[in-house]
């Protein structure tokens, strides 16, 4: 089923699609196998029916996600659904939804299930799970990229029209990339994470996983928000209509550029940044080396005290485990 959110929005305006329907058949060709680990618990056509009645006699142009199908990482709550975080013994069920979860059901979206991550939201290759390692949309014998994996492959497979991934280190960008989907980071504080299990919790942000840009957009203008119960959540808006071109983008002095031997990337970071130009696009070369320091920090420096402080409680009353 081919899910861009545009199109469905489509066929429900013209009235040729319900979300009732849409459930039905999304459930029946999801099926029961999960042989690539995508889910650690997708949801009942019973409990996705819930959400698609809700929509029954509602007006498509009240909603902005109307019917629109998405797919959750095992650390941000759903309500009423095991949260994992991929960590059988660190199970909760949540009696509410995380505050952007609630915020993308209310404008209409139909959560399918929970999906496969790095354990803890702590790794980037997505198999790092005791639920299984998540693979590659592609090709079976390719990792998925993490912590987001089932995330990423459940879009990339048709299942869900857009993902919540969670995106401290590159959780959010790297299956993304693996899997050919844009995987949008917001800046720190436009998503809430409340609701969301603590990896670094001064740096993590709500990512989204979406088959364009446009549709990552139209997901990003719905779930930010101040959240009042979140420290780190800010003031801000979404500009919905900014004009393409005439921007400026960065790319890393030549000698700091690094391939790690892989004879395809040179030619298509230069096919990258040739596409940017013809968008309208002046690239600007800048010093990467402090963004490389900073990133070293998360695994290197006193960051990674906070991924520790995030379930502290738990580790040290399993510490014997």
């Amino acid at each position: 089923m081919h899910l861009e959110i545009s199109r469905l929005r489509a066929l429900y305006l013209s009235g040729e699609l319900s979300p009732v329907a849409l459930v039905k058949q999304l459930d029946a060709e999801i099926g029961q196998d999960d042989s690539r680990h995508i889910w650690i618990r997708r949801l009942t056509l019973e409990e996705m029916m819930v959400y698609a009645n809700r929509l029954v006699g509602k007006d498509p142009v009240d909603y902005p996600l109307y019917g629109i199908p998405f797919a959750i990482k095992d650390n941000i709550d759903l309500a009423g659904v095991p949260t994992t975080a991929a960590c059988p013994e660190y199970t909760y069920t949540p009696e509410k939804s995380a505050f952007v979860v609630q915020k993308l059901i209310d404008a209409g979206a139909i959560p399918v299930g929970k999906t496969n991550l790095d354990q803890f939201a702590t790794g980037l290759v997505g198999t790092r799970s005791p639920y299984g390692a998540c693979q590659n949309s592609f090709d079976n014998a390719y990792i998925s990229g993490g912590s987001s994996a089932g995330s990423a492959v459940s879009v990339a497979l048709g299942m869900a029209s857009f993902s919540l991934g969670t995106d401290t280190a590159g959780s959010g960008r790297v299956p993304a990339a693996f899997n050919n989907l844009v995987g949008h980071k917001p800046s720190c504080g436009l998503l809430s994470t409340s609701g969301v299990v603590p990896a670094c919790r001064t740096l993590d942000c709500v990512s989204i996983f979406a088959l364009t840009a446009e549709d990552a957009k139209a997901v990003l203008g719905v779930a930010q928000g101040y959240d009042e119960e979140d420290p780190y959540s800010r003031k801000a808006t979404l500009r919905q209509n900014e004009v393409a071109g005439d921007f400026t983008f960065g790319v890393p002095k030549k000698d700091q550029l690094a391939f790690f031997g892989n004879a395809e990337t040179p030619q298509l970071f230069e096919e990258a940044v040739s596409k940017l130009k013809a968008l309208g696009g002046q690239a600007i070369e800048i010093d990467f080396e402090p963004f490389l320091a900073t990133a070293r920090l998360l695994y290197e420096g006193p960051w990674v005290a906070e991924r520790y402080a995030a379930i502290k409680d738990f580790f040290e009353s399993k510490s014997g485990a």
